[in-house]
């Protein structure tokens, strides 16, 4: 069978066991694994290797793509083996750890409150459902495909207080406050709307972020966001397993749940709209 082939029948297996965003990251790692075979013309993945291995490694480092981006597809062609293995195609997987780049120590980097004032200030010059979105994402300390994810139905309210349910990494579902007042009353405004609250790409996302850099001159991307709500949580003297809660540690399943199992801490964090 060829290489295309089993990478097709491996995606059909992630689409039916993973999320979407992860479905989508895969199918983009393994366009860039079957780019690198055709380039040296492998036509058996049965004769894959650790020489390959590190070829393909060497190949993506060529592109100039990132440390953290290199790893997570060579995470994805490690998956990707051990499917062959479950399907008795190989016996082995040549994607070992010693395989994967050394990552170096990341600082946070958050916005400082002279950065947030700036902020605020280009948000109102800017396309007013992505301002919203960004909004959102530092008064919950989302991810980005978390929120572009979100519809009418995850916004949840539980005395007087808005949070947002969102399905995390590994498919995990957790509940996140809604701790800015203007947000919570826009989303609870916005439960009337069907579908996506946000009809728009990252693309999108992506051109407004640059647009606010032009605007500030602050280096913004949406993941900032997030960095700052946690920051800003810790530092107000917030305990770190409620941060790691908020963030995307607890899992959740129904909403009479919500309010008996949800850490009290984390729902404190939420304001109240009325």
């Amino acid at each position: 069978m060829s290489i295309e082939k089993l990478i097709e029948r491996f995606l059909n297996e992630v689409k039916l066991t993973k999320s979407t965003n992860t479905y989508k990251n895969y199918r983009t790692h393994m366009y860039k694994l079957l780019e690198f075979c055709k380039k040296e013309n492998i036509t058996d993945i049965r004769l894959w290797n650790g020489k390959e291995t590190r070829g393909f490694r060497n190949f993506l480092l060529d592109k100039r793509l990132s440390v953290s981006s290199i790893n997570a597809i060579l995470s994805s062609l490690k998956s990707f083996f051990d499917f062959l293995i479950d399907e008795e195609i190989v016996k082995g997987n040549p994607v070992t750890a010693k395989m994967y780049l050394k990552k170096k120590e990341e600082t946070v980097s958050f916005l400082t409150s002279d950065e947030l004032k700036k902020l605020d200030n280009a948000l109102e010059k800017i396309r007013k459902d992505v301002a919203f979105m960004f909004r959102l994402q530092l008064a919950t300390g989302t991810r980005l495909s978390e929120v572009l994810n979100l519809t009418s139905k995850d916004i949840i309210e539980i005395d007087n207080s808005v949070f947002i349910k969102v399905l995390g990494k590994g498919n995990k579902e957790r509940l996140i406050p809604v701790m800015d007042e203007f947000v919570a009353k826009e989303l609870v405004r916005l439960r009337r709307k069907e579908g996506k609250l946000f009809d728009f790409s990252r693309s999108i996302v992506f051109y407004y972020s640059n647009k606010i850099k032009k605007l500030t001159g602050i280096d913004f991307h949406s993941h900032r966001l997030r960095h700052t709500t946690a920051t800003k949580l810790l530092n107000n003297g917030v305990a770190i397993d409620v941060v790691q809660e908020v963030l995307g540690h607890a899992s959740i399943s129904t909403t009479r749940r919500y309010a008996k199992t949800s850490n009290e801490a984390v729902k404190r964090l939420a304001v109240k709209i009325r």
